[in-house]
């Protein structure tokens, strides 16, 4: 009986390290997973006693990391990495294994790594997949061409010609101990300056000169002869490796004092695209942070609806870029490249995406001089400044989309507050003066002539109520739209407080008392914008304090000059003193008092135009006292000594 079914493959195991580098190995896996649709396994194996907690953790955050891409993270534990990948793989049955490769430090290192995978290999009959995690560095290899080649064997030759000329000179005086410390001099220049392959030549070299000159009888190695010839290899051996040594200490300390950097580096960028607050800061920021590391040309492409790029910063001498139709799939399904970190390359220009939630969000173009890629040793750093980019460019996004949604729901809010509150109140004095209207125009003796002239003062009053009502909102929208502008003149307070009782004086009685101070000062401020707003506190002070009298007083202080409106009112509860001052607000006990709530919102909008400040209070006996304090900005004129009493008006 056959089946036609095929077997499902297996999951991809990723042997995951505790190495800062092992990152690499996750978004390998992550590559692999997504173009053959499979799922995808990350394991670290913790083995008792071999990793600290530092080590530890940071393989928590690249499990972290691939979790977020849609693996599995396993931690499991096992007395070794081979014996929990073992017991892993027997449960989980994958088809491929990840594991990473660092350069060896040591025969030891080597024979460790091979011994592992081979033990992988053999009892599970699994493809493994070594993948390196350093950098691909060419060690040993000076020469590049022939000319190279015979110019190192010249100086070579040179050295150990003078090298041997030397030791023998000082072999006379000193003996033999000062002829390997002479070789094993030259030997270090030797491996120092041009690596391992040569010195190795010029070691072997080093050999023959002392068999056939030094060692006596000269060319017979005979037995006793040979503790001199061990010692001479041991020191020029020795020699050659603590240099070599040496210089992987140092070649590491350059690796830290870079890896340090680089971090110096990112916080510089974090904090500097933090305070960026549009797309083409960003771009900036970039492309100078760019320009500083790599010395190269950086542009930040952002895709259009037509299939083209919008470049930032822009600039006349810009290389050309392929549409995102053609760029965009090679960092989606179609990336081949076998390094996940490596950017795409085409036409003298690197390109790296700015991945973000939504997608790919733009690229980076980068170009270097004479149109080189970009050094394996800064992909790392390269893909780390992508996504800070494009997390700045995604806050941007948010906060914008943030603050349009906001808007749209303060403009709602504030329609439909304006609809709630003008209606009724636009409403009532149409639906007052359509009624008198009405009466009036009955048959002519159906009204007496005071009940008709009762008539037609309502529709005065409520035409000025109606013309009040839509007059603070049109000044209010003037307001906050700025097409009212402030013009401050210098000019005494008294005439604009007597230009706005004899304003109100004209549509009724104002009981109000008025004390100012002979000696106060000329004011800058808009005259017809502050007789408003007098006009507007006096007016909220006889709707709410009824028949009582209104006072009005000013006085100096230091660089101001401060009013206060008192009345004899309810006044106005503590929880309610910041509220009043809103658009379209009213106490819940004076909902029905004739007014939309703007008047005292149009006297906060324009005292802070005037760069001053209004606030209510306790009135000392009861009551509500609205204060008002006026910067005195700038020199006023010198006006000529007049005698002046002061105002004082009293019903």
């Amino acid at each position: 009986m056959t089946s036609d079914s095929t077997p499902t493959p297996g999951p991809i195991l990723v042997a995951l390290g505790s190495d800062a580098r092992s990152l690499r190995l996750v978004h390998a896996g992550f590559r692999m997973a997504r173009e053959q649709g499979r799922p995808w396994v990350v394991a670290h194996v913790e083995v008792p006693g071999w990793e600290t907690p530092e080590e530890a953790d940071q393989a928590r955050v690249w499990l972290q990391e691939a979790h977020e891409l849609g693996a599995e993270v396993i931690w499991l534990k096992g007395p070794t990495v081979v014996a929990g990948l073992l017991t892993l793989a027997r449960k989980r049955g994958p088809s491929l294994i990840i594991m990473g490769v660092t350069r060896a430090r040591g025969p030891w290192d080597r024979l460790e790594s091979s011994r592992a995978q081979e033990m992988l290999r053999r009892n599970l009959d699994i493809r493994i997949l070594p993948l390196p995690l350093d950098s691909i560095q060419p060690r040993g290899i000076p020469f590049k061409n022939l000319g190279d080649l015979v110019g190192i064997a010249g100086a070579l030759a040179v050295i150990l010609t003078v090298t041997s000329i030397f030791a023998a000179a000082l072999a006379v005086v000193a003996g033999f101990p000062a002829v390997p410390v002479v070789f094993a001099l030259a030997m270090c220049f030797v491996v120092h300056r041009w690596g391992r392959v040569v010195s190795a030549f010029g070691t072997a070299g080093a050999f023959l000169i002392y068999a056939y000159w030094f060692n006596k009888p000269f060319g017979v190695l005979s037995v006793d002869s040979w503790p001199r010839f061990v010692s001479f290899s041991a020191t020029v051996l020795g020699a050659q490796l603590l240099v070599d040594l040496v210089g992987q200490l140092r070649q590491e300390t350059r690796s830290g004092r870079r890896r340090e950097a680089e971090t110096v580096l990112l916080m510089l960028l974090g904090r500097a695209l933090a305070r960026c607050s549009t797309v083409p800061e960003v771009a900036e920021v970039l492309a100078q942070r760019l320009h500083s590391l790599f010395q190269a040309d950086a542009w930040v492409l952002l895709p259009t609806g037509d299939d083209a790029w919008t470049r930032l910063p822009q600039g006349e001498d810009v290389p050309p870029c392929p549409p995102p139709s053609v760029i965009l799939p090679e960092f989606g399904t179609a990336f081949t490249r076998e390094d996940p970190l490596e950017p795409f390359f085409d036409a003298g220009c690197s390109f790296v995406p700015l991945a973000g939630t939504g997608g790919t969000e733009g690229i980076i173009q980068i170009r270097l001089a004479g149109g080189a890629r970009v050094p394996q040793e800064r992909w790392g750093l390269l893909q780390a400044f992508a996504v800070q980019g494009s997390l700045a460019l995604e806050r941007i996004r948010w906060v914008e989309t943030v603050q349009r949604v906001r808007l749209e729901n303060e403009t709602e809010r504030m329609r439909s507050t304006l609809l709630g509150a003008v209606s009724h109140d636009l409403r009532t004095p149409l639906a007052a003066i359509q009624g008198a209207a009405t009466s009036i125009l009955l048959p002519e003796g159906a009204l007496s002539e005071e009940s008709r002239h009762d008539l037609l003062v309502m529709i005065r009053e409520e035409s000025v109520r109606l013309n009040r009502l839509l007059s603070n909102l049109l000044d209010l929208t003037r307001l906050e739209s700025g097409i009212i502008r402030v013009h401050k003149e210098w000019q005494p307070l008294d005439e604009v407080v007597g230009s706005t009782i004899e304003h109100l004086e004209r549509q009724g009685p104002l009981p109000v008392t008025v004390h100012l101070p002979p000696d106060l000062p000329l004011v800058p401020l808009d005259g017809g914008l502050m007789e408003q707003v007098l006009q507007n506190l006096f007016i909220n002070a006889r709707l709410h304090a009824g028949d009582g009298t209104v006072i009005l007083e000013a006085w100096a202080g230091p660089g101001t000059v401060e009013l206060a409106v008192a009345d004899q009112g309810p006044g106005v509860p503590a929880e309610y003193r910041q509220m009043i001052f809103d658009k379209f607000f009213r106490m819940p006990d004076q909902i029905r008092d004739g007014g939309v709530g703007l008047g005292l919102a149009i006297c906060d909008a324009i005292v802070k135009a005037h760069g001053g400040r209004i606030w209510v209070e306790d009135r000392e006996g009861g009551g509500a006292r609205f204060r008002i304090t006026l910067p005195l900005d700038g020199v006023p004129p010198v006006l000529p000594d007049l005698e002046h009493d002061p105002m004082e008006h009293r019903p």
